[in-house]
C-alpha cells in the first residue's frame, strides 16, 4: 500500500487540533480540502479515522492507533530538518573527531576559539569504537593518520606523533630505564585499526618478542583503554600531547624514557562541502596553530 504523505499530514492536523477549520487554517489550505483529504486517506486505508460529531472531532479506535505512530514520524522528521538548516547555517562548523582527541586534547582549548569567535558555532561529533567517519556530514575531520591517507581538500598537522609508553604511578617499582625492562610486564593493546601495530614499533629494534595480547589486555575503546592504565592494569602506549594532562598532575608516569616519532600524527582536514565556509576554514588555521602557539607563548 503506497500512502500520500499529503494525506497523512492532513489527518495529522485535523486529529492534534480536533477542528478541519484550524487544522486548514495551520497548512494554510481551504476547510473543504482538509476534509477531502481526510476522507480520501479513510478511503485508501478503509477504515473510519475520524467521529465527525459536533462541536469537535474524535478519533475512532483506528485513528488514534494512526495518530500516535505519525505524530511521532513528524515530530523526528521535523527535528531532522532543523537540524539540517542549523547545520546550513554559514557560522556552524561540524568537527568530527574521536571521542579520545575531544575529550583529553580539544575540548579544554575549545574555549579560546569560541572566545575569539562568539559568532561561530562548533558541533562535535565524535566517535570511538570506529576509525569510520562521514565526510559528507562535516566540515572538518580531525583524525590520526600517516598524511598520504587524508580526506578532504585542505590538511593542518596538530601534532606529529610523539608515542610513549604510560603506567599508573607505582605500577613499575622503578621507571625502566631500557625497553628491556618491559618484557615480563603486562602490555595493554589498542588493536583498532591504525593503532592494531603501536607496540611493534615501539619495539622495533629491541629484540624483544611481544607477548600475545589476551582478551582482558585488548581494547578497541580508546576512552576504555585510558581507564584501564589509569586504574594500574598495565602499560599502555600514547601520545604526549593527548596524555599531557595526566603527565602533569601525575595520575601517569612515563614507564620508559624512550620516545617514538613518525610522520604520523592529528591532522585536522577541510572536507569538500566545506570549501566555501569561511568559519571552517578559520577552525582549520586555528587548531592547527594550537601546539607551535602553545609552545611558543
Amino acid at each position: 500500500m503506497k500512502l500520500d504523505w499529503k494525506l497523512l499530514v492532513a489527518f495529522e492536523a485535523v486529529a492534534r487540533h480536533g477542528s478541519f477549520s484550524r487544522a486548514a487554517e495551520e497548512l494554510n489550505v481551504q476547510q473543504p480540502a482538509m476534509s477531502r483529504r481526510v476522507s480520501a486517506l479513510e478511503a485508501v486505508l478503509g477504515v473510519r479515522l475520524l467521529h465527525r460529531s459536533r462541536p469537535s472531532l474524535s478519533l475512532s479506535a483506528e485513528g488514534d492507533i494512526l495518530y500516535r505512530a505519525i505524530s511521532g514520524s513528524l515530530i523526528q522528521v521535523q527535528a531532522a530538518c532543523d537540524q539540517i538548516a542549523r547545520r546550513a547555517e554559514k557560522n556552524v562548523v561540524v568537527v568530527n573527531t574521536t571521542i579520545g582527541f575531544a575529550s583529553c586534547f580539544l575540548m579544554k582549548r575549545l574555549h579560546a576559539f569560541r572566545d575569539a569567535h562568539p559568532n561561530i558555532t562548533i558541533e562535535l561529533v565524535s566517535r570511538d569504537q570506529s576509525d569510520t567517519y562521514h565526510e559528507a556530514g562535516a566540515d572538518v575531520i580531525i583524525m590520526f593518520d600517516s598524511p598520504a591517507n587524508l580526506p578532504g581538500i585542505r590538511q593542518e598537522l596538530i601534532f606529529a606523533e610523539q608515542m610513549i609508553a604510560v603506567c599508573a604511578p607505582g605500577y613499575l617499582p622503578k621507571p625502566a630505564v631500557g625497553r628491556a625492562d618491559l618484557l615480563g610486564r603486562r602490555l595493554l593493546h589498542l588493536t583498532k585499526g591504525i593503532h592494531a601495530d603501536d607496540w611493534a614499533k615501539f619495539l622495533e629494534g629491541t629484540g624483544l618478542e611481544i607477548p600475545i595480547p589476551g582478551s582482558a589486555e585488548r581494547f578497541t575503546s580508546f576512552i576504555i583503554y585510558l581507564q584501564a592504565v589509569l586504574n594500574g592494569e598495565g602499560i599502555a602506549l600514547g601520545w604526549e600531547h593527548l596524555l599531557e594532562e595526566h603527565l602533569a598532575n601525575g595520575t601517569l608516569v612515563r614507564a620508559t624514557p624512550h620516545v617514538v616519532r613518525s610522520e604520523r600524527g592529528y591532522f585536522a582536514c577541510l572536507t569538500k562541502r566545506a570549501e566555501q565556509n569561511g568559519p571552517a576554514s578559520r577552525f582549520l588555521e586555528w587548531v592547527g596553530t594550537l601546539v607551535i602557539a602553545e609552545r611558543t607563548g
